[in-house]
Formats: C-alpha cells, structure tokens, sequence
C-alpha cells in the first residue's frame, strides 16, 4: 500500500525546507507536491504577494488538485502534498486536508497529515527573514486557517526553536 503524507502549517514554520529532505527518507518513487509551486509560479511572475486574489489561490488549489489525482492514481508513488491547507474547511481558498486524505483513500493509499507549527512570534521573525514575506494580514488569516481545527488524527509537529535538522528527526518517526 502506498503512503500519502499531507503536510500543513502556517508560512515560516519549516515546510518548504524539511519536507523535500523528508521526501529524500521515503522509498522511491516519490511525487512531491508543493502548494507554493502552483500559487507563486504560476501566479506571482512579475506581481506581489498582496496583487493575488482568493479566486486565483483557489484556481491553484484545484490545479494541484488535477496533478495530486494523477499520482494516486497510478498507485506507484509515495505522494507527500505540502500546503497551507485548512482541515476541513471547504471554502477555504487554500484547500482542506481532510479532502486530500479522502481523495487518497479513495484510491488505497494510507495516509498521514502532519501539521507543523511552531511558536508565532517565531513564525512571524522567520516570515519576515525571507525573501518572499506574507504580508501581516495576510499571514493572520492563512494561520488562523490552519490552525482553526486539527483533527486528533493529525500528527503535530512544533518546530519551535528547533533547526530543520532537529525537525526532520522527529519526522523521521512517522515514515
């Protein structure tokens, strides 16, 4: 049976670096999906963060949508899907994880959504460090989105004061 592995998180708690060195622990093949991918490259070239609308977020979330189906349907990729994702909340521009896991059940995979968090004034500094800073606003509703409800079937990461490595050593368990 294949894995899926469904991260979440607010931005700056450590997705974009651990998961590929997570994906790197995981037998291959493995499809890495990142949620960024599809809302910065394909929509950012050129504007700010700021000049993005919800209704292109959620155009997105329905294009990652298209290529994550595709993986679980060929039932030979370990598939690990990394966003900003809400649980459950399906009016959410960013989409819901409890929707990604239904869909990979769907297709016989066992599946595992990580939510990763950390301190906020950690998480705010670690923004602001990056090149591609989430505006204030912004970053207030994308946390609150994902940390409105986590199911007790999630696993919860805090990577508060912890480097990626330190991080990644605690995920290494879940594999």
């Amino acid at each position: 049976m294949k894995s899926v592995y469904i991260f979440r998180g607010a931005p700056a708690t450590g997705k974009g670096t651990v998961v590929p060195e997570f994906c790197k622990l995981l037998p291959g093949p493995v499809a890495h999906i990142d949620q960024d991918v599809f809302r910065w490259n394909f929509h950012l070239i050129g504007r700010t963060v700021a000049d993005v609308s919800e209704a292109e977020h959620a155009l997105a979330y329905q294009n990652m949508l298209l290529v994550y189906e595709q993986y679980l349907r060929s039932s030979s990729y370990e598939v690990v899907v990394e966003g900003l994702f809400t649980w459950d909340d399906t009016s959410s521009s960013q989409g819901s994880a409890k929707h990604l896991a239904a869909l990979a059940e769907q297709y016989g995979c066992s599946v595992k959504s990580i939510v990763l968090t950390a301190d906020k004034q950690q998480m705010l500094e670690r923004n602001a460090r990056r090149g591609y800073s989430v505006p204030a606003a912004e970053f207030e509703l994308l946390y609150s989105g994902v940390y409105q409800t986590v199911d007790s079937s999630e696993i919860v990461v805090d990577s508060t004061d912890q480097t990626p490595r330190e991080t990644l050593a605690v995920l290494k368990r879940f594999i």
